[in-house]
């Protein structure tokens, strides 16, 4: 099984001296904006995108202050704040804007149809409505795109693998994010092929939490797949309460987030957010070179981490089949 060591010493370095100078202008560098649905804090904690994604920028040459200017803004969870911190970033006029989810993804394209904007990782449906040709982006974005539906119905195999008993499974979600309209219902030929029904739950944040899972207890769930979202899985304050939540209603659990079973869930197969960062600062580095966006094609991410959570699963009382331990990227003990 392939282990995540190798990432966590790049993912866990210091903080970079850009986030001690949110703001600062280093006058004529070169501009990059980044803009982040989650906090500052988060930056520490692996598997991470952003953190990647600077450290690549550095091996590249670019480092804040010296040659390159920095200015991030972070919606600290909040997706309603997105607009509004996309049109500072713009006002700003940087040569190159990053952001990541389909919130971040909306509310840049938004902001401008001028600055290049690099998104990664983003739900590919978002993508696919922003960018109508993939090979060669005619307009100001490109990105890396996750393979989201396939990658959604293989959450759900994992968790009817591994807990065969489950035949209700309440779908958590944040009804404020753009790229879960439609769910669950998407996955409900998938699901009807495992014999499972899905049930909606909505929480925008950590708040929403317990409301939600008393309604999906209601619906008589028992089983649950928490939708990767930034104000949720991506919270660790919200994924902390997440898990313990389900962990005391007996649910099995899956998400197609990575930080989910390291961070107490069952099952999680989620993109490998440290690979999307490097690559997101190529396309960065590229457009600072004199790239033009149409030159850089919108390329989907299919790289996944499977993780599965023994501790939890020792608790619930579930012994995962060798079927999903062998393909399995981490274990936790």
């Amino acid at each position: 099984m392939r282990r995540r060591a190798t990432l966590a010493g790049l993912l866990t370095a210091p903080l970079w001296p850009a986030l001690a100078a949110l703001g600062q202008d280093a006058g004529r560098l070169p501009k990059v904006a980044l803009l982040s649905p989650m906090a500052p804090s988060d930056i520490a904690v692996p598997p991470n995108t952003l953190n990647s994604l600077l450290t690549r920028l550095s091996e590249l040459g670019y480092m804040d202050g010296e040659s390159i200017s920095l200015k991030f803004r972070f919606a600290e969870h909040a997706i309603e704040r997105l607009p509004t911190l996309a049109a500072e970033l713009v006002a700003w006029q940087p040569d190159v804007l990053w952001t990541f989810t389909s919130g971040g993804a909306r509310a840049a394209a938004a902001a401008t149809s001028t600055i290049p904007i690099v998104v990664a990782p983003v739900a590919e449906e978002t993508m696919a409505a922003l960018v109508p040709d993939f090979a060669h982006p005619p307009g100001n974005i490109t990105g890396l795109p996750i393979t989201g539906l396939r990658q959604r119905e293989k959450c759900l195999q994992l968790l009817k693998e591994a807990a065969p008993g489950v035949t209700r499974v309440g779908v958590l979600l944040n009804p404020l994010n753009p790229a879960w309209d439609g769910y669950p219902e998407i996955l409900n030929e998938a699901a009807q092929t495992l014999g499972i029904e899905l049930t909606r739950g909505e929480a925008r944040g950590i708040s929403e939490l317990g409301q939600a899972f008393a309604e999906m207890t209601a619906q008589r769930v028992n089983g649950l797949f928490a939708l990767n979202e930034s104000s949720l899985t991506g919270s660790p304050p919200a994924l902390e309460l997440l898990v313990r939540l389900s962990t005391n209603l007996g649910l099995p659990s899956v998400s197609d987030d990575t930080a989910f079973a390291p961070g107490g869930g069952l099952l999680g197969l989620g993109p490998d957010y440290a690979g999307v960062g490097r690559a997101a600062a190529e396309y960065i580095y590229r457009i600072l070179e004199g790239a033009k966006v149409a030159e850089l094609p919108v390329v989907r991410t299919s790289n996944f981490i499977l993780a599965v959570n023994l501790r939890t699963a020792e608790q619930l009382g579930i012994t995962i089949p060798p079927s999903v331990l062998l393909g399995a990227d981490e274990v936790i003990w």
